[in-house]
C-alpha cells in the first residue's frame, strides 16, 4: 500500500499535470495552440496533481534554485521594515540585534524542514491532507490563502512606501502598490520555470542597496540612541519582537515545498534542507540588522525621525542613501523593486492553496486562481494604503499568523508520532482521494486548542490577553508559545482517538 519516494509512482488519482503538457487542468480553457505556445516558452499550465518522477526529467529544479530563491524573496525591503519594529517597542539596537540572531537560527529551520516535502511531488498544502485530513485541510487552505493575501499587501505597500519618499509623494503608495502586484502577477502566470530564471540573479541588485545604504548611512547609526527598559517591561518587549521575529521566518512554511515538486527524487533532503536554510537565514539577518539599524538613526537625527513619520520605511532609508546622489535615487527603486521577488510566493502558491478546496477546484486553470490572489492583493493593498494605517493590517495578521504554528505541529507530529519518521509510510497516490484520507478531526481539535491558547497569550493593539497581560505594564506577546503547547499536546491525542475509530 505505501509507496516509496524512489518508486515509480502509480497513476491512480487524478490524471497528473506535466507543466508543459496538462490534460486534466484547464481542459476546456487550454487547447490546441495555446499549450503549444505555453510549451515553446516554458509557461506552467499544471497545477496541484503529484509531479512525478517521468515529469522531473524536463525543466528540473536544481539545488541552488532552493537558495536562491529565498535570497531573492528575503533581501526585500520588506525584511528591513520588520527590523525596524523593535527599535518602535522600545529596544536598543544591540538587544534588537542579539534577538534578530538567535531567533532566525531557530525559527528558519522549520521552512527549511518543509522545502524538502517538495521531494514527494506535492506542493505544501496538498501534503497536509495526510495530516489534517481531506476536510480538516480546508482551515490550512482558507487560512493560507488569507495570509498570503494580508502578507502581499503589506509587503507591497513597504516597496510602495519607498516609492513615495522618493517621489515626495508624486507616486502615491496605492500606485505603488499597483505597479508591484501587477509585476508579481505577470511573473506567477509565467509560472515556475521563469520564477526559478529570475530568481537565481534578482538578489543581487537589493543586496547591492543595502551594502550601500549600510555605509553612506552608517555615521548616522547609533548604538545606543535607544535604552532598553529593564525588568518586566523589558522582558515584555524583547518577548513581543521576539514574537515579530519569528512570525516573519515561519510565513514561508506554508509554501516552501512548492517551488521544490520538480527536483529530481533522488536529492539528498539535507541538500534542499540546507540550501533553503541559507537562502531565508542570510539575508534575514543582515537585512533586519540593517533595519534596526535605521530606526537607530532616527532615534538621534530630527530629520530622519520626519522622514520615518512621513514614509515609513522609505523615509530613513532616502535619508541613509542621500549622500549617494543620483545613484542613492537609482538605488531607491532597486529597494522598491526588491518587493517582487518577496511577493513571488504568496501569490503563486496562492492558485496552489486554492487548488485543495475540492475536485471542482483542479478544472479551474491555474493561471485564474493567480489573477483572482492578485486582485485581492491590489485591493487589500491600496485600501490599507489609502484609508488606514499599515499597522492595523499588520495586527490582523498577527492573530491569522498562529495557525502557522499549528500547521507545523500538526505535520511534524503526524510525521514523527504515527508515522515514525518514515516517508514510506505515506501513499502518495491517494492525495485526492477522499476515502483514503482521514476527515480531519484529529487536526480540527488541534485547531482549536491550538487558538485558544493563542486568544490567552497574544498582545496586540486592541487586545491583550489574560496570560500575556502579566508580563510588563503593556504586556508581552507569547502568543505564539502557548498556541504550540495546546496544540502540541492535544493533537497526539486526538489523532490517536479518530485513528482507532475510523481507521484511518
Amino acid at each position: 500500500m505505501n509507496s516509496k519516494m524512489d518508486t515509480k509512482p502509480k497513476f491512480s488519482a487524478e490524471k497528473p499535470s506535466d507543466e508543459t503538457d496538462n490534460s486534466s487542468i484547464g481542459e476546456g480553457a487550454i487547447r490546441g495552440g495555446f499549450r503549444a505556445w505555453a510549451k515553446k516558452l516554458s509557461v506552467e499550465t499544471g497545477g496541484i496533481e503529484r509531479v512525478t518522477d517521468e515529469e522531473r526529467q524536463s525543466n528540473t529544479t536544481h539545488v541552488w534554485n532552493a537558495c536562491t530563491f529565498w535570497l531573492s524573496a528575503n533581501t526585500a525591503v520588506a525584511t528591513l521594515s520588520t527590523g525596524m519594529v523593535g527599535g518602535s517597542m522600545g529596544l536598543s539596537f544591540w538587544d534588537c540585534f542579539a534577538i534578530i540572531l538567535v531567533v532566525n537560527i531557530v525559527s528558519c529551520l522549520l521552512p527549511a524542514w518543509t522545502a524538502s516535502f517538495g521531494l514527494t511531488g506535492l506542493r505544501m498544502t496538498t501534503f497536509s491532507r495526510y495530516s489534517f485530513g481531506y476536510w480538516g485541510n480546508l482551515l490550512v487552505v482558507v487560512f493560507s490563502m488569507v495570509s498570503t493575501t494580508g502578507w502581499n499587501a503589506i509587503n507591497s505597500i513597504s516597496g510602495a512606501s519607498v516609492l513615495a519618499a522618493l517621489s515626495n509623494d508624486k507616486c502615491p503608495q496605492w500606485a505603488g502598490v499597483l505597479i508591484i502586484c501587477t509585476t508579481v502577477w505577470i511573473i506567477c502566470v509565467l509560472g515556475i520555470s521563469w520564477i526559478h530564471r529570475l530568481d537565481a540573479f534578482i538578489w543581487v541588485l537589493p543586496f547591492i542597496v543595502w551594502c550601500v545604504a549600510a555605509g553612506t548611512g552608517a555615521p548616522h547609526f547609533h548604538g545606543e540612541a535607544v535604552k532598553s527598559p529593564t525588568g518586566p517591561n523589558g522582558a515584555a518587549a524583547a518577548l513581543s519582537f521576539m514574537a515579530v521575529i519569528f512570525s516573519f521566518a515561519v510565513s514561508w512554511i506554508n509554501c516552501a515545498a512548492d517551488y521544490n515538486v520538480r527536483m529530481p527524487v533522488n536529492t539528498p533532503r539535507y541538500k534542499i534542507f540546507w540550501a533553503t536554510y541559507i537562502g531565508i537565514f542570510v539575508p534575514t539577518v543582515l537585512v533586519e540588522t540593517l533595519g534596526a539599524a535605521l530606526f537607530s538613526g532616527t532615534e538621534g537625527n530630527a530629520a530622519w525621525k520626519h522622514a520615518y513619520q512621513a514614509y515609513g520605511v522609505g523615509g530613513p532609508l532616502k535619508m541613509a542613501l542621500e549622500p549617494a546622489g543620483g545613484f542613492g535615487k537609482f538605488l531607491m527603486v532597486l529597494a522598491a523593486l526588491s518587493s517582487i521577488p518577496n511577493n513571488i510566493p504568496n501569490n503563486y502558491s496562492f492558485a496552489m492553496h486554492a487548488q485543495n478546496f475540492g475536485p471542482w477546484a483542479l478544472h479551474i486553470p491555474r493561471v485564474v486562481f493567480v489573477s483572482c490572489g492578485y486582485v485581492a492583493a491590489v485591493i487589500v493593498g491600496c485600501c490599507a494604503a489609502r484609508f488606514f494605517p499599515e499597522a492595523t493590517l499588520q495586527t490582523f495578521l498577527s492573530i491569522i499568523g498562529y495557525w502557522t504554528v499549528i500547521h507545523i505541529v500538526v505535520v511534524a507530529e503526524e510525521h514523527f508520532i504515527f508515522r515514525v519518521g518514515r516517508w514510506s509510510r505515506y501513499d502518495l497516490d491517494t492525495w485526492s482521494k477522499q476515502d483514503l484520507l482521514p476527515f480531519g478531526w484529529g487536526a480540527i481539535g488541534a485547531f482549536c486548542f491550538g487558538f485558544i491558547g493563542a486568544a490567552l497569550g497574544m498582545n496586540i493593539t486592541w487586545y491583550t490577553g489574560p496570560i500575556a497581560g502579566l508580563i510588563g505594564k503593556k504586556g508581552a506577546n507569547i502568543g505564539h508559545e502557548l498556541t504550540f503547547a495546546f496544540s502540541a499536546v492535544t493533537f497526539p491525542v486526538l489523532r490517536w482517538l479518530e485513528k482507532k475509530y475510523t481507521g484511518k
